[in-house]
């Protein structure tokens, strides 16, 4: 009795010393890129997250030493994502207050590197809770923490690390995701903790940035469909969990609004990311140019401040929305008052656009959609000399200044990573193709789990390509799901054994 007893508690140790081995690995496949680089990746915007942050913070009443006291004044301001509306009482909507207000606060104590963390967690999270779900419905030939681990090594193979490496809230887009998709295809198995947990992982998700409350929202109704198709047993409970996330995404914009008017008397205005994409398209401009000028149509102005140039690349959304110079600007050349007046229409003129051409403007969103599925570089994941100025003078890194690193300082190796990271998307696209059509293999949820993970990255596409415009950012902080969903099913296609625990999906 006693010589089992200490086998057993052998056996325990031995097993839990081989979780946490498995978990540690993973945890540096994830920062493998923060590794070799010596230092975080940012961006142009990762600057004007800490600036809205420590604003923000000193607005509620927390004093802090600024992190942008040493920054060189009239830097790279005629930069992507780098400018304002200039309207005075009025604040940028465009970026997340929690995830501005989380940056400012590790930038005054010169830990941004905090976000990093923030993002390693949230990936182990997010693939960690559907795991241990089916584990615990169907069994597996290897530990839970053995089954998180090895998809997300795998999925490190592809841009993972480059976007859990980069201060930007890019990462709680997949983490989204996959929260979505668990709750869709695990919904009526999950405990009551397990439930809060994903509302509250994709609540945080869809709050760090403003595209993810858009995808959240465009897929409630994919969300319904695969749960009734799934079981028609409580089957709206995975969209009523997904519409408080939702919920709790205009929640927080409602309440940046009123805090704004309440504190600072100001306006919470979001740049004309949607003007710009349809003007851009075709049909927004061919609406304005058989329209204006017409006083009762307050985009009208942005029509007259494009004809200021005959450039044709004064027409393209990015330079529509950010461009300062005579030759190429437009909506940043007008007066303030009439940005915000632009920049407040812009859902109103989608639907009037809508209205008046919608074969055009759908075709259009699903272009923009095809294109941006297929582009995945993390080429902009990489610090320029542009960034790394618009940076200057900038505090709050553990590593020191943001500048260059060594990934960054030569980018020969771009090329090849590229090519392997598309090798590895086709291939695991294959597979997850091969295993969801190929039957009595894999659980029909995890199957559901792989397809609600693809039509996430679709809407992903959509969100991005459609509204914004279509980027290698936005397709790549998505498409290392596939990898990972490949290895997933692949674990599952092998499992030992199969089973429904008693009193399974009660809550």
């Amino acid at each position: 009795m006693a010589m089992a007893t200490g086998n057993g508690q052998i056996a325990g140790r031995s097993s839990g010393l081989g979780s946490a081995l498995w978990i540690v690995a993973a945890v540096i496949a994830c920062l493998s890129v923060l590794a070799v680089n010596g230092r975080p990746l940012f961006y142009f915007d990762t600057v004007g997250y800490i600036s809205q942050g420590h604003s923000g913070l000193k607005k509620l009443g927390i004093v802090g030493e600024s992190p942008l006291a040493g920054r060189i004044k009239d830097v790279a301001t005629n930069t992507p994502d780098a400018s304002e509306i200039d309207a005075a009482q009025t604040v940028d909507g465009s970026r997340s207050t929690v995830y501005a207000l989380v940056s400012g606060a590790l930038a005054r104590l010169g830990a941004l590197e905090g976000l990093i963390a923030m993002n390693v967690i949230a990936v182990l999270l997010a693939v960690w809770l559907p795991m241990r779900i089916a584990a615990r419905r169907w069994g597996l030939h290897m530990s839970v923490a053995q089954a998180v681990s090895v998809p997300v090594i795998v999925a490190s193979l592809g841009s993972l690390p480059f976007f859990v490496s980069y201060l930007m809230p890019d990462t709680f887009a997949p983490v989204l995701i996959l929260t979505i998709g668990t709750i869709t295809v695990f919904g009526r198995q999950m405990t009551v903790w397990e439930m809060l947990l994903a509302v509250a992982l994709g609540s945080f998700a869809i709050v760090a940035h403003l595209s993810h409350l858009a995808i959240a929202t465009v897929m409630i109704p994919v969300v319904a469909l695969v749960a009734l198709v799934l079981s028609r047993r409580r089957w709206w409970l995975a969209p009523a969990l997904v519409l408080i996330m939702v919920g709790i995404g205009f929640a927080e914009q409602s309440v940046l609004r009123s805090a704004a008017k309440s504190v600072a008397n100001s306006e919470v205005v979001i740049k004309p990311y949607i003007t710009a994409r349809i003007i851009e398209d075709g049909p927004g401009l061919s609406y304005l140019d058989a329209h204006c000028p017409d006083d009762t149509i307050p985009t009208c102005k942005l029509h007259a401040a494009l004809q200021l140039s005959d450039d044709p690349f004064r027409i393209t959304a990015s330079h529509i929305v950010f461009e300062t110079s005579e030759r190429l600007g437009s909506f940043r050349l007008m007066t303030a008052e009439d940005q915000r007046i632009v920049a407040d229409d812009q859902i109103g003129f989608f639907f009037e656009v809508l209205a008046d051409q919608p074969i055009a403007l759908t075709l259009a969103f699903l272009k923009n959609t095809l294109i941006q599925s297929g582009w995945t570089s993390v080429d902009m994941t990489l610090q320029n000399e542009p960034i790394i100025a618009q940076h200057a003078g900038v505090s709050g890194l553990m590593s020191g200044a943001f500048e260059h690193g060594r990934l960054t300082r030569d980018i020969g190796w771009l090329v090849p990573v590229t090519t392997a990271h598309h090798a590895l998307y086709i291939l695991s696209l294959l597979v997850i193709v091969a295993l969801v059509l190929l039957p009595h293999r894999v659980p029909r949820e995890i199957k559901a789990l792989a397809i609600m993970v693809l039509l996430g990255v679709l809407a992903n596409a959509l969100v991005c390509g459609g509204i914004s415009q279509p980027a290698t950012r936005y397709g790549a902080r998505v498409i290392w799901l596939l990898p990972l969903v490949a290895t997933i099913l692949a674990i599952f296609a092998r499992r030992s054994r199969q089973f429904e625990a008693p009193g399974e999906g009660r809550v």
